[in-house]
């Protein structure tokens, strides 16, 4: 194949790959709506129905899944991987912070007077 060929073939995938992006939008549109008018009720409706399903799941089947649950995280705090992991963590978090450097909050709450 020459290198005219590859092009066209790739500009050919191209416009078929937004061609269908465009029908899946399309076809997404009524779902998306039902959702923004819904929302609430959906959310609700789907914790209870997961409250529901909860409940009716033996407690035997609770207990290996914290087991599993806390056998990965001891598995992952032995790894030599944790202080990584837990500094990663924390610089998260400090980033997340809305403190200045001198540990003040970065803008005072509404209605209180800052003396310095």
């Amino acid at each position: 194949m020459s290198l005219r060929n590859d092009r066209q073939q790739a500009r050919s995938a191209e416009i078929r790959a937004v061609t269908a992006r465009h029908e899946l939008v399309q076809s997404s549109r009524p779902l998306r709506g039902f959702w923004r008018r819904h929302r609430t009720a959906l959310v609700i409706g789907g914790g209870l129905a997961a409250g529901v399903l909860a409940s009716l799941l033996p407690v035997r089947a609770f207990a290996r899944a914290g087991s599993t649950a806390g056998a990965l995280v001891g598995l992952a705090l032995r790894s030599p991987f944790a202080p990584l992991m837990l500094g990663w963590i924390a610089k998260a978090r400090e980033e997340q912070s809305p403190l200045t450097q001198d540990g003040s909050d970065a803008a005072p709450a509404a209605g209180s007077v800052r003396t310095h």
